[in-house]
């Protein structure tokens, strides 16, 4: 979702008040913090270059520069300083400057606020679009790829999530650092989100990213190209104890998982798994698929066919069998934009095969024989 210019300046100067107020009252854990402020703004519906941005603006307005260097790097590592207005590279080189205690007078006498500013103004003449230089440098960028909702579990108490972070590779002294996804848990305690942890379930500098819990909160499903993988991303699932820790992650196997993607888990009921894949016979780019899952055994997935998917990206459905229809996320738009689609329940039998219904679904799944799962885990 993008928002209007002005409406994310409004909130980068309310962010600024807040930000003054809260350091100068509070030591919150900066990494904590760091999450907390990303949390806030995706639930808000901002996209990941929105949020790096916003917040590497407001941290560096309130002179916290190595939390404003985090969010920079971050926003250059998804577009490219090149893609960027020059006042970025001019903001990070005086973040950088401030953090080595090399600042010019010159510089530090700037009005950052009023650069800052401008970046969130439309050129005279625009109407009110995101059109300005930053979002024309972006504009591809901004819309491609698809963000699954934070999962939620406990009665609404236990949220899941995943973050990409740079990490220096275990290899060559002179590497670069290396994008890597990493699954967190939260707690909400007293209406205010807490408690983050990080969960080990994959080794370090592996990525695991897309969780999602099952309804009874005991099975944690989600995607990595740990060791083991068939493909490129798998999909795992590891047991979640009665005292919130994560048993071993186990490989769905090769009923599931192929030589390419196969990510973006979701429960729909009973342990109906739904996800996407690149790996199988489909329509094109990433396919819905379905798969029964039960406590140490697995059927064979199908493809949830045309009515869903389409010659471009499926990422998520989400049924509503009282309604009769469900919602598909999908980049089949103009320019690829991601966004959601309806889709309706056929009045004829076999006008949606087998995913007419829930029930014949979860019976032709039910048919074929349920095998163990791979024998590829992960245990910390």
């Amino acid at each position: 979702m993008n928002f209007s210019l002005k409406n994310r300046l409004t909130l980068l100067l309310f962010l600024f008040v807040c930000y003054l107020s809260v350091n100068a009252q509070e030591n919150k854990n900066e990494t904590t913090k760091r999450i907390d402020d990303y949390l806030e703004l995706l639930k808000l519906g901002y996209t990941e270059v929105e949020i790096f941005q916003d917040l590497g603006n407001v941290n560096f307005l309130t002179e916290n520069y190595e939390a404003a260097a985090f969010w920079y790097d971050k926003l250059f590592g998804v577009v490219g300083m090149e893609s960027l207005p020059e006042t970025y590279k001019e903001r990070y080189e005086h973040t950088m400057a401030s953090i080595d205690n090399t600042v010019t007078p010159s510089k530090s006498n700037k009005n950052w606020v009023t650069q800052i500013k401008k970046d969130y103004q439309l050129p005279k003449g625009h109407s009110n679009t995101l059109v300005s230089n930053m979002e024309e440098a972006l504009g591809s960028t901004m819309d491609k790829g698809f963000n699954p909702s934070i999962s939620v579990a406990g009665n609404g108490r236990i949220a899941f999530f995943s973050q990409a972070v740079q990490k220096k590779p275990s290899y060559g002294i002179f590497s670069k650092k290396e994008v890597v996804h990493e699954i967190y848990k939260a707690e909400l305690v007293n209406g205010k989100w807490m408690n983050f942890e990080k969960l080990v379930v994959c080794p370090s500098h592996y990525s695991a990213k897309h969780p999602t819990v099952s309804a009874d909160g005991k099975r944690l499903f989600f995607a990595s190209n740990m060791p083991g993988s068939y493909g490129r991303y798998d999909i795992y699932v590891s047991e979640i104890k009665h005292d919130g820790s994560l048993g071993i992650a186990k490989n769905l196997g090769p009923k599931v998982n192929t030589k390419k993607d196969d990510v973006y888990p979701s429960i729909a009921e009973d342990g109906l798994l739904l996800y996407a894949s690149n790996g199988r016979k489909g329509y094109g780019g990433l396919d819905l698929f379905a798969v029964q899952v039960g406590k140490n055994t697995i059927s064979k997935s199908i493809n949830l066919g045309d009515k869903i998917n389409s010659a471009h990206d499926e990422y998520s459905l989400a049924l509503m069998p009282e309604q009769g229809m469900g919602y598909v996320m999908s980049n089949r738009g103009k320019r690829n934009v991601v966004g959601q689609y309806a889709v309706t329940y056929a009045a004829k039998e076999n006008d949606w095969k087998v995913e007419k219904d829930e029930d014949k679904l979860m019976r032709v799944l039910m048919d074929e024989k349920e095998t163990d799962y791979s024998a590829t885990l992960f245990d910390n």
